[in-house]
């Protein structure tokens, strides 16, 4: 058995080795995996089953499911093969372009590792970006290269439904990619490049009148970055994407009277482009920063994309009195229409304040405020109709949009004993928005938003009991409605039996409220108990129950909650 071991470690060796000139195996390594562990199992499991019940169920499911692991299986300490999934019954009776059941392994050895089912990988933040996708994907970081690939399905075909419209028809769709970045002393250089396209095969929905059409998109980036001098770096990335909104144009256009051109009139390109310049002395950190986005720019690896934008942003930040406070200042400018044919252009101007404060163990406190106006121009359509006469009232379209966040937070330990501690927390928060036209807030263009919630909390160590007393309010306007939402909140938790049952119950209350007119009420009493027995064994149960008062209906609703979890 120990030859079978040395034998097999020397080939785990040849296999695996590090070396890119294949160089001769050091002996003394092999010898070494000798010693270690030939299998490791490490990692957690976990089950979760939810039922709810309600007078007013609304389609959501009574009984859900869920089975979550993480597991990590080593071979010799040193190749490892991390698994992970997600198993459950989330919409049962749907079908979705990105399943919610998920199982995924990334086996890693030294510097290289892989990604295999379903996973996701990010290669910039205009090409590939966290998209999901069921395939395989590799990352090898050798020296100071980066070298990054995938490949594999993006979204999975969905037919239509008539009897769910609200889930719209997909297709199949495929992609690949990859990322070469070298990374020197002063400086670091790359390019990424990523295709993904629609598969028409095998399809039975009407997707033209939905407006939904096959697409295909390829993306080139380019990146770098340097030290011009010490502490001062520059970078920049700049990305185009080509973009075919429908790839059956040409398919179409073959059949007409014109065959002579097999150009897609509905591919385009789009580009995109960021600059930051950043420079740091004697802990003060000063960067610039500068990002323009064409309109239409997006990408078929990224879920959601913004465009038409472009920010120019300055920063500064550095700690203050002896490190015990922070402060970090932003402003900038950010316009869009870029190709000034929109309806209305909008100029925005930013700027935030973050301060951050903590004399002692006992205090902590943080403010942040932030001021975002805006200037809208609203262009008439007689802009374009009389062309050669400017209109008259134009400085009737013009509006300013102000919004204004101050937030609050501080956390104080008012007492603390052998025998207790208290503490009290406090948060606060602050939103203003309003459109200014001619120097005036337009009647029924201000709304506002205060939000104050303050917990006082009590621990007795000896009994291994904390207590909670909470208190929120909310108040909103809107629309030339004032509405008033506050209640208290009163909870408890215990540990017993060497503090191995963790147990506690919690009730609160809350209305709602406009002017002196009850809209509505909701009690809430909640019970939770978590239990550790065996060391790596956890059992964890919960019992919510809901009752909901408003002017034209009582709603009440039950949740129990059961998890099991094993960690090894």
């Amino acid at each position: 058995m120990k030859i079978f071991r040395l034998y097999l470690s020397l080939i785990f060796l040849l296999i695996f080795s590090s070396n890119l000139n294949a160089q001769q195996v050091n002996i003394e390594n092999a010898l070494n995996i000798r010693k270690k562990k030939f299998i490791t199992l490490s990692g957690g499991i976990s089950s979760n089953i939810t039922h709810f019940h309600s007078n007013e169920m609304g389609g959501r499911q009574p009984f859900i499911y869920q089975l979550n692991g993480n597991l990590n299986l080593s071979f010799f300490e040193q190749f490892n093969i991390p698994l992970s999934f997600n198993l459950n019954n989330y919409g049962a009776n749907f079908s979705y372009p990105t399943l919610p059941n998920r199982i995924s392994l990334h086996p890693s050895y030294k510097w290289i590792r892989a990604h295999i089912g379903d996973v996701s990988m990010a290669f910039s933040p205009y090409t590939l970006n966290g998209h999901l996708f069921t395939g395989a994907g590799i990352e090898l970081s050798p020296g100071k290269w980066n070298i990054c690939a995938m490949g594999g399905r993006l979204v999975k075909k969905v037919d239509y439904d008539t009897a769910i419209p609200s889930i719209l028809p997909t297709f199949n769709r495929y992609g690949y990619g990859g990322k070469v970045r070298y990374n020197g002393d002063n400086y670091f250089v790359g390019g990424t490049f990523f295709s993904a396209k629609d598969r028409t095969d095998n399809y039975n929905f009407q997707a033209d009148s939905l407006g939904i059409f096959p697409r295909s998109n390829v993306v080139l980036s380019l990146e770098g970055g340097i030290s011009l001098i010490p502490n001062l770096t520059l970078s920049a990335e700049y990305a185009i994407s080509m973009m075919t909104r429908d790839t059956r144009v040409n398919q179409i256009s073959n059949n007409l009277t014109d065959k002579t051109s097999s150009r897609n009139t509905s591919a385009s390109n789009y580009d995109a482009f960021k600059a930051d310049l950043t420079y740091t002395f004697k802990k003060n950190n000063i960067g610039i920063g500068y990002e323009r986005i064409s309109p239409r720019y997006e990408t078929l690896g990224a879920y959601y994309f913004n465009n038409d934008y472009e920010n120019l942003i300055l920063n500064y930040a550095r700690p203050l009195f002896q490190d015990k406070a922070n402060i970090a200042l932003s402003a900038g400018v950010q316009r869009d229409d870029l190709e000034n044919d929109k309806a209305e252009k909008n100029n925005r101007f930013v700027g935030s304040v973050n301060f951050s404060f903590s004399p002692n163990e006992r205090l902590n406190t943080s403010v942040s405020a932030s001021s975002f106006q805006s200037y809208r121009n609203i262009k008439s359509t007689f802009e374009y109709v009389n062309a050669v006469t400017p209109y008259e009232n134009l400085d009737t379209l013009n509006f300013t949009q102000l919004s204004n966040n101050i937030d609050f937070n501080l956390t104080y330990l008012t007492k603390k004993t052998d025998e207790q501690s208290q503490n009290l927390m406090l948060f606060v928060s602050f939103q203003q928005a309003a459109d200014k036209q001619g120097g005036y807030i337009l009647p029924g263009n201000l709304t506002t938003f205060f939000n104050l919630s303050t917990t006082y909390g009590f621990d007795f160590i000896p009994q291994n009991l904390n207590i909670q007393i909470a208190a929120n309010v909310s108040n909103s306007y809107a629309g030339q409605k004032n509405m008033l939402t506050f209640g208290p909140t009163l909870s408890s938790t215990v540990r017993l039996f060497n503090k191995t049952l963790s147990t506690g119950i919690s009730l609160s209350y809350n209305r709602t409220q406009e002017k002196a007119s009850l809209l509505g009420e909701v009690f809430t009493g909640r019970w939770n108990a978590n239990f550790r027995f065996l060391k790596k064994h956890s059992l964890q149960g919960c019992v919510l129950f809901q009752n909901r008062k408003r002017t034209n209906a009582t709603t009440f609703s039950y949740t129990s909650m059961l998890t099991y979890a094993y960690s090894f």
